[in-house]
């Protein structure tokens, strides 16, 4: 969520990022174990990114997709399809994830009509810890308490389904496994012939790095091909590599009908989004003479494609995506090592996306609580490194360039303000 901090004087103000180091006006460098907000893949000021967005704005700096096009987005929705874990064959392009994700939504529920099933309007998703966006549409798709009633969020054809939360389960504190997969089932049997589309991540990022049971998205994936409904993967924060795997899908046997995308899309440098559809969608609209009714005045901007591409080739060209295995692998190791204080409670996640369950004992399991939490964000910057707070948990997701010694530097300032904490 937006910090408060924009409204007063005082937080912490960056001005400066190279590598996985970020400076601010009073000149205090910090390791960056959030990427940003998990966005900035390749570190901050690649030389190759800069000087492909240098040379695109030089170039040709704005063009619309309104009625035209340009080579640019061109070339990166090829790119797109390629790497893409499903069968898609159109992509759209947008500005954020909320916007890649409402665009979902907005273009599948048309499609129902446009096929003769305007019966079909609910879209799926998962309660608690699920997240989305923040757009009206969004807000309505996430889980997560984002105060959706006082802002009008509109419900009525959105159902919200509980997802497997193995460690509050253990407590009596969240849903089992078995609880949601009877959920699904219900929802199947009585509303299954409305039901236009599933979405869900393949790893719940914001609500504590919430990895699903083995077997759980498959059965998700079943249940939505048997609905005759389509399933969207939101992959705004696990796509490009963040998980070790290009797509975090990849880990499971699901392939999407539709994936949205963000985030590390272009490594942050530009704001940029992608849908990628399959041809039936486009085929429904362009045999019925329908228009999309839908866009953005910086959908698909050169500067910020030529950014993703650019990513796309330091990507391939660094072997970030096996990088950010083998460095997750290293930091998890790191991590596990702190199971042995009392307010580690679990460590958990894939790649360079990992959390840390924070505890207030280890007999009691239960939430450490927020001024604890807060204490240890605040001794971690003291200390030089910048992480991610997220309801029980502290994450990590660092640029997937950051060393092997980078790794273990951010291992030993967390590991020392989580044993101040512990000693007070």
């Amino acid at each position: 969520m937006t910090s408060m901090s924009m409204f007063e004087r005082g937080g912490t103000t960056l001005v400066e990022g190279d590598g996985v180091r970020v400076r601010d006006e009073a000149g205090n460098s910090y390791l960056s174990a959030t990427s940003g907000l998990w966005n900035v893949t390749c570190g901050w000021n690649h030389p190759r990114i800069v000087d492909a967005v240098t040379e695109q704005l030089r170039r040709f700096s704005y063009g619309t997709l309104f009625r035209y096009g340009h080579d640019v987005a061109r070339d990166l929705a090829a790119r797109l399809l390629e790497i893409a874990p499903g069968r898609f064959d159109r992509v759209y392009f947008s500005s954020s994830g909320s916007s890649a994700n409402e665009a979902a939504v907005k273009v599948l529920r048309r499609y129902r009509s446009l096929v003769g099933q305007p019966e079909r309007r609910l879209v799926v998703s998962f309660d608690a810890h699920s997240w989305h966006g923040t757009g009206i549409g969004a807000m309505a798709l996430t889980g997560e308490e984002l105060d959706q009633e006082e802002y009008g969020v509109d419900r009525r054809w959105n159902r919200l389904l509980p997802y497997p939360d193995p460690f509050a389960a253990e407590r009596g504190l969240g849903p089992d496994e078995r609880t949601c997969r009877e959920a699904l089932a219900e929802l199947e049997r009585t509303e299954g012939d409305q039901v236009a589309a599933v979405i869900v991540e393949p790893v719940l990022c914001s609500g504590g790095v919430l990895m699903p049971p083995k077997g759980f998205l498959e059965e998700v994936a079943a249940a939505t091909e048997r609905m005759g409904a389509h399933l969207i993967v939101d992959e705004v924060a696990t796509g490009f590599g963040r998980t070790g795997r290009m797509f975090a899908s990849e880990h499971t046997g699901v392939r999407p009908d539709v994936v949205t995308m963000s985030k590390g899309i272009n490594s942050g440098y530009l704001p940029l989004a992608a849908t990628l559809f399959p041809a039936e969608v486009f085929e429904a609209y362009e045999s019925s003479g329908t228009y999309l009714t839908h866009g953005e005045t910086q959908s698909g901007n050169p500067a910020a494609c030529a950014a993703a591409l650019a990513t796309l080739d330091v990507m391939e060209d660094e072997n970030l995506v096996e990088r950010s295995a083998k460095a997750g692998a290293r930091l998890r190791q790191h991590l596990d090592a702190l199971l042995e204080l009392d307010i580690v409670g679990e460590v958990r996640g894939e790649g360079l996306a990992l959390a840390v369950e924070l505890v207030r004992d280890q007999e009691s399991r239960a939430p450490l609580s927020p001024m604890d939490m807060a204490m240890i964000s605040h001794l971690c910057q003291r200390n030089g490194l910048l992480v991610h707070l997220s309801r029980r948990c502290l994450l990590l997701f660092p640029p997937l360039v950051v060393t092997d010694a980078e790794v273990d530097e951010i291992a030993a300032r967390l590991t020392g303000a989580l044993k101040a904490v512990r000693s007070r």
